[in-house]
């Protein structure tokens, strides 16, 4: 029992903090959107920036986006199928994936999120179903988001499971040397600031062959040629031992999750997917106004506008490390994490920030250890220089003040 979860202490541990973020108000804000990242609060008219959104391009408020999801529910005339996607399906659903299949050059289905993406894909790679039958020693990143760490009693029904220190390369490569059949669980780009060593990977992979599975939450659209993410963009397309996951709803700007299950023409390992991936065999799918964002979104990838976006995106990135330096800085990401230590000063200095305008998610125990608490902050391509050169003065300022 609890080999590889405990919420019941996990709980325990984290009631405190929320509590006192609760009293805060930085829990639970009922907010209008105003666009471009920016809210009101519906129980005080409070306006505030959202430094926090994973709307990394702004795509999540794109005209052509929320467009395409109108068009798709008046052109199938319902939100959904109400029945498995193995049973019958709407031209949207097969239209959606195919788009992103061409736009990545994989083999794309779709779920109703990422973390049901791994759900369905995480025990697939454990059976041996995607490693000529035989299940690989399961090797999970100690900083691997939530939704994969959560998998694990799960993956260890199947095959043998361990985890390493974050990004510990050498570590990996003893395993790869003792065992025949291993396969590492990371995230591509982490959601609280920095990289997967791709290149380093790769690398173990040609010598050893190792199975890469990433989470690319958080690097699909934001970095790489038509939005192809970190993993992508430095392997310069997937093969038959990689497996990517990822949001459509951060960067991507539209609704749900993808599974990248391998080169694009994968129909064996698409029909093993289908018919035994969890999620993929029950009603976990995109409704139909999210698979019309999909479309469009594709579409929008494929346009002069993207690059556009992203460079607007490093713009604002490089000036916020000119600005205010973090650990993560020069990275050419748009997560950064500001250190603070102290959970009662991070809330207090999130709270003080909110007053003057800006919202910033405190970060605490579970997400990070205890003791590490700060600031967790998104940067955008739709925010301006003024906000961004005015909220690292308050911060700066106010951290002075709090911490």
């Amino acid at each position: 029992m609890h080999a590889y979860m405990n919420i019941k202490k996990s709980a325990r541990i984290s009631h405190d903090f929320w509590e006192t973020t609760t009293e805060a108000g930085m829990f639970d804000i009922v907010a209008a959107g105003l666009g471009e990242g920016r809210h009101r609060s519906l129980a005080d008219g409070h306006e505030f920036v959202n430094m926090s959104s994973y709307s990394y391009l702004g795509l999540d408020t794109h005209p052509k986006i929320v467009q395409g999801a109108i068009d798709a529910v008046r052109a199938e005339g319902a939100l959904n199928t109400s029945t498995s996607r193995m049973r019958i399906r709407f031209a949207a659903l097969r239209d959606a994936e195919d788009a992103l299949s061409e736009l990545f050059d994989v083999e794309a289905v779709t779920v109703a999120s990422c973390a049901a993406a791994a759900w369905a894909s995480l025990p697939l790679l454990a059976s041996g179903l995607l490693t000529d039958g035989t299940p690989p020693l399961m090797v999970f990143d100690k900083n691997a988001h939530f939704c994969l760490n959560a998998m694990k009693p799960n993956v260890a029904d199947e095959a043998p499971l361990t985890t390493i220190r974050h990004n510990d390369v050498d570590a990996l490569e003893d395993l790869c040397r003792q065992h025949p059949q291993v396969a590492y669980i990371a995230d591509g780009v982490y959601s609280t600031g920095g990289k997967a060593p791709v290149e380093e990977l790769l690398r173990l992979q040609e010598k050893h062959g190792l199975f890469l599975f990433f989470d690319e939450a958080h690097g699909i659209s934001t970095v790489g040629e038509r939005g192809r993410g970190a993993v992508l963009e430095t392997m310069g397309g997937i093969n038959d031992r990689t497996l990517i996951i990822t949001s459509l709803n951060k960067g991507f700007g539209a609704s749900g999750g993808a599974i990248f299950l391998g080169r694009k023409g994968s129909p064996a390992r698409r029909d093993v997917a289908l018919r035994n991936g969890g999620p993929l065999m029950w009603s976990q799918r995109i409704n139909t106004a999210g698979l019309g964002a999909v479309l469009a979104s594709a579409e929008l990838h494929r346009s002069d506008e993207l690059p556009l976006l992203q460079r607007r995106l490093q713009r604002n990135i490089d000036l916020f490390d000119s600005l205010l330096p973090t650990g993560l800085s020069g990275d050419g990401l748009p997560i950064r994490f500001v250190d603070i230590g102290s959970e009662d000063a991070t809330v207090r200095l999130a709270q003080a920030l909110l007053e003057r305008g800006y919202y910033a998610s405190p970060i605490f125990f579970p997400v990070i250890a205890r003791g590490k608490a700060g600031l967790r902050l998104m940067l955008r391509a739709n925010m301006s220089a003024a906000e961004i050169e005015d909220f690292c003065r308050q911060l700066k300022e106010l951290r002075d003040r709090h911490v």
